[in-house]
C-alpha cells in the first residue's frame, strides 16, 4: 500500500529539524531552520532583513546547513519597480533529504564509537609490576584467586595493577550507552518520520511574501536573537 501523501509538513518531522540543529549547530543556525520552518521559501533579502544578519554572515550559516543538505535553494531573475532585472536567491528545507541525512550521520558516529569500545577491549586495562606483563579486560577474570582474594600474575605470582593510562580507554566504553541515552528523543521522531511521503509543492515550494509573515513570527525571532546575544 503506498504511504499517503501529505500536503502539510507534519509536526514530528518540525520537531526533528529544530532539535537537530539545535542540538548540533549553532543558535544562529537554529533561527534560520526556525524561520523556514514557518515559511517553506524564502528570499534572501527577505531573511536578511527579519534577522538582521549583513549577507556574508547569513550565507556563512546557509553554506553551512546546505552543505549538510538540509537546505535547497533557487535562483530567480526578478524585475524591480525600476525595470532592471535582477536575480535573487530563495533558501528552503531539504525536507526529502533531512531524514536520511541524519539517520546516516547518527549511524556513522554509533559505528564509531562501537569500534572505540571493541579496541579497548582488547587494551591492556592491568599491569604486573614485577615482570611488566600487561592484561587486556577479557584475560584479568582467569587471574583472580580465591584464597588471597587478589589479582595475581600467572608468570611472577606478583598482584597486578589497573594501568592508569587506561583510565580514560576505560571510561570510553560508557559512552555508547550515554551516547544512545541521550540521542533517544531524536531516535524516536525519526521512527515516527520513517516513511512519510510529502507533496510536491513542501518539497518545492513556491516563495513567501515577507508581508505574509505574522507578527508571531518577528516575535519568536527576536527571542531567539536575545538568546544568542
Amino acid at each position: 500500500m503506498e504511504p499517503e501523501v501529505l500536503t502539510e509538513v507534519p509536526e514530528s518531522l518540525k520537531r526533528l529539524i529544530r532539535l537537530v540543529v539545535r542540538g548540533f549547530y549553532s543558535i544562529e543556525h537554529a533561527i534560520v531552520i526556525d524561520l523556514l520552518v514557518r515559511n517553506p521559501c524564502m528570499k534572501e533579502d527577505d531573511i536578511i532583513e527579519l534577522l538582521k544578519y549583513d549577507r556574508k554572515q547569513l550565507r556563512s550559516y546557509i553554506n553551512t546547513l546546505k552543505s549538510e543538505k538540509f537546505l535547497k535553494f533557487r535562483m530567480r531573475v526578478e524585475t524591480d519597480t525600476e525595470g532592471k532585472m535582477t536575480r535573487h536567491n530563495y533558501y528552503f528545507i531539504n525536507y526529502l533529504m533531512f531524514v536520511n541525512v541524519v539517520k546516516y550521520k547518527l549511524d556513522h558516529v554509533r559505528r564509531k564509537i562501537e569500534m572505540e569500545e571493541r579496541d579497548n577491549t582488547s587494551r591492556a586495562s592491568f599491569k604486573c609490576p614485577g615482570c611488566e606483563k600487561t592484561f587486556t579486560d577479557l584475560e584479568v577474570d582467569q587471574l583472580f584467586d580465591l584464597s588471597t582474594q587478589k589479582f595475581i600474575c600467572t608468570y611472577c605470582s606478583e598482584e597486578v595493577v589497573e594501568d592508569e593510562s587506561a583510565v580514560m580507554q576505560k571510561d570510553a566504553r560508557t559512552l555508547l550507552a550515554k551516547f544512545n541515552e541521550q540521542i533517544e528523543p531524536i531516535y524516536v521522531l525519526l521512527r515516527e518520520c520513517d516513511g512519510i511521503s510529502l507533496s510536491q509543492d513542501i518539497l518545492e515550494p513556491e516563495p513567501t511574501d515577507l508581508k505574509h509573515t505574522t507578527s508571531c513570527d518577528s516575535a519568536l525571532l527576536t527571542c531567539s536573537q536575545g538568546k544568542a546575544t
